[in-house]
């Protein structure tokens, strides 16, 4: 396992159109249903030890801001790589950890490209559908209340640390 930082991006670039299953409900999540003015989009996967580490902490948050901002959570890893990574297997562990937002497959890997998501835990917060905070989870919430009271985030941001993610090979 080594550890991955993920890319710095420019802050006010747009969040990219995603259309995906979701592995709890069974239906399709898209970007057109984020109903909110914060957004969370978090790329994890079953496996990342850095992933476990956060995601219970993860989950409260999200139910906590539950009223304020959207939370979508994405894996593109290739379930060939690791059988945990399956949807079968992402919806068990949704329901374990009692998720309260979508838990995405990006079976094309196209969805992580387009965000430039390179590792797990990778998270992206926008502000009015614009990236405000891509950086690390320890930070998340103190970024959320800054964006909510309509405020950008007011400290410096560090690049988030986890597993790749683990890209199909093309044949």
């Amino acid at each position: 396992m080594v550890l991955l930082n993920s890319d710095e991006l420019e802050l006010g670039t747009a969040i990219p159109d995603f259309n995906l299953p979701d592995t709890i409900s069974g239906k399709n999540y898209s970007s057109k249903q984020i109903d909110k003015d914060v957004v969370v989009v978090a790329f994890i996967c079953n496996h990342c030890p850095y992933v476990i580490k956060i995601l219970e902490d993860f989950c409260k948050l999200a139910a906590s801001k539950k009223d304020q901002v959207n939370f979508v959570a994405i894996s593109a890893n290739d379930p060939d790589y690791r059988e945990e990574d399956s949807p079968e297997n992402m919806k068990l562990l949704a329901e374990e950890y009692q998720f309260s937002f979508p838990y995405l497959f990006d079976e094309s890997q196209e969805t992580a490209k387009a965000f430039a998501a390179v590792c797990t835990p990778d998270i992206f917060v926008y502000k009015n559908k614009k990236l405000a905070y891509h950086a690390r989870f320890e930070d998340l919430e103190n970024a959320l209340n800054d964006l909510i009271k309509e405020e950008k985030v007011s400290f410096e941001q560090l690049p988030s640390a986890g597993c790749s993610i683990k890209w199909r090979h093309a044949l």
